[in-house]
């Protein structure tokens, strides 16, 4: 049956409509599909990205409008996160792209980018393991040792990653001017006197030289400001003591105690170093930095003692005769709570048997170290009779709370070990090379 014009015109308007609806709901599908593909490449680059570098998302607080990817490196290997300061790395190399500026601060340990002008901009920071100067001598003797003896030699992990003794009492015995003295560990990266950075073992006497001030100079006298001394390890009575006075010079003589320069009697001319012991001691660089709160692990008293000083006074001392370090002390612990240990404050030492798995702790003597406490001139860390690290002013006038003196120094690092266990009964032997 034939249509009418009218109803031929209608199917004809009706099949051009259904037509572009096809049109329009196919274009619609297309662009939903474009979208798509674009967006999963786009997920998949992201994703592609990440797994190329790990990325590490932040933002740049200057610029609110602009991200920033940070890619770390480490040692040649894409890392997912950026080694904090203390894990033994140095910083090598900082690039951005698009322009972005990356510069690294040592001392923050972070990144500050400039010149951020799009977003996913992406910068790679390149660290590389700190490396220590080759070991000779009684250093490569000890880091051999570390290899079948790792449960009383033990790297610190800190910047510097030295090998140290640990636990109650290890065979960590030396004879050194005649006397025992105990081998703290071999510390890397020690600078001499003449600018050179080697290992060097760090020994310290096994009994004390009396119980003497720290310091304990008049008010107004050198770096003194107070009538309780100067914690000023550079121009301290104790300091003079050991490095030029009767104990180094191996006589009788007088020693600090009490306020306003006061001293007492003493005699080195059996127990004071020897021109032998003298010949193996290094002249170096003694780091005169401290902390204000007790309540600080070992790792981080490290860092504050390379690093944090008190206003006016010395940032160095070029020596031979120091004492320990508060860090010294901290890292000395072992056992089955050194990682426990590690991890608390030195103030708390008295717990968790620290103290009781630590070599250089005495039951019977407080011990002075050379970190001062720097809320004030004239405080000083020591190691308390408790187990603690705690504080005392450099003259300790009283003769009911005297610390005693523990000589520590480092030896040159030719000298060799010849002989020996470490044993209190068969000591390590020192010989020093012609």
């Amino acid at each position: 049956m034939a249509l009418s014009k009218n109803k031929q015109g209608d199917l004809e308007r009706f099949t051009k409509n259904g037509n572009k609806k096809k049109v329009i709901i196919a274009s619609l599908v297309g662009l939903v599909l474009l979208v798509g593909a674009i967006s999963l490449y786009r997920t998949f680059a992201l994703y592609e990205e990440k797994l190329e570098f790990n990325l590490i998302q932040g933002r740049v607080p200057e610029i609110s409008s602009g991200d920033v990817s940070i890619a770390a490196i480490v040692d040649g290997v894409k890392s997912s996160t950026i080694p904090s300061k203390n894990d033994g790395y140095e910083f090598v190399n900082a690039e951005c792209d698009k322009d972005a500026i990356a510069s690294w601060d040592k001392e923050t340990w972070s990144v500050n980018i400039s010149n951020l002008k799009t977003s996913k901009t992406i910068c790679i920071l390149e660290f590389k393991t700190k490396e220590h100067s080759s070991l000779s001598g009684g250093a490569a003797y000890i880091a051999d040792l570390a290899k079948e003896n790792s449960d009383v030699l033990v790297y610190d992990g800190t910047i510097d990653n030295n090998l140290r003794y640990i636990g109650v009492n290890p065979n960590n015995y030396v004879t050194f001017n005649n006397e025992l003295w105990r081998i703290i560990g071999v510390m890397n990266n020690i600078e001499d006197s003449e600018g050179n950075l080697e290992s060097h073992i760090k020994i310290i006497r096994n009994e004390g030289i009396g119980k003497y001030s720290w310091d304990n100079k008049a008010s107004g006298t050198g770096s003194s400001t107070s009538s309780y001394g100067s914690n000023d390890w550079t121009d301290s009575a104790l300091m003079n003591l050991l490095n030029n006075g009767a104990y180094y010079n191996r006589t009788n003589g007088t020693c600090p105690r009490g306020q306003n320069g006061a001293s007492v009697a003493c005699n080195f001319s059996s127990n004071g170093l020897t021109s032998v012991a003298k010949n193996m001691i290094s002249n170096v660089v003694w780091n005169l930095g401290g902390f204000s709160t007790c309540a600080i692990t070992a790792s981080d008293a490290y860092v504050q003692e390379k690093s944090n000083f008190y206003s006016g006074h010395a940032t160095e001392w070029t020596g031979e005769v120091g004492l320990m370090y508060a860090s010294d002390y901290g890292f000395s612990v072992g056992g089955n709570v050194r990682e426990t240990c590690i991890k608390t404050y030195l103030t708390y030492y008295d717990r968790n048997g620290c103290y009781g798995n630590n070599w250089l702790y005495k039951t019977n003597t407080s011990q002075w170290t050379i970190t001062p406490y720097i809320i004030n001139s004239y405080f000083i860390t020591s190691i308390h009779k408790s187990g603690v690290i705690g504080t005392n002013t450099a003259s300790i006038y009283n003769d009911l709370n005297q610390v005693t003196v523990f000589p520590t120094l480092y030896l040159n690092a030719n000298v060799e070990i010849t002989g020996g266990d470490g044993s209190s009964t068969n000591p390590f032997i020192l010989n020093l090379p012609e």
